[in-house]
């Protein structure tokens, strides 16, 4: 039987902007996670165009969304892999 660690994917937990393990992780509408600090900052720099993107798949949204935190049941925690 394969390890259960080797199915879950590192990079499920890191933001791809800070490249570090998630602080405060929020989820776009498109799906893609990241600290809320790191999003923030990018889609700061994106106000003066008023149309702000996801730096992963550069879906683009009008207006700012709104970011909620991402639901700690979201993730995979001890007990819930076997």
């Amino acid at each position: 039987m394969a390890e259960a660690s080797s199915a879950l994917n590192p990079n499920q937990f890191s933001c791809p902007i800070c490249l570090d393990q998630l602080k405060d992780p929020v989820t776009t509408a498109c799906g893609h996670s990241y600290c809320m600090s790191c999003i923030k900052s990018c889609w700061d720099q994106e106000d003066h165009l008023g149309v702000y993107s996801c730096p992963h798949c550069r879906e683009t949204f009008i207006p700012r969304p709104v970011l909620a935190a991402t639901p700690a049941d979201h993730y995979a925690g001890p007990g819930d892999v076997e």
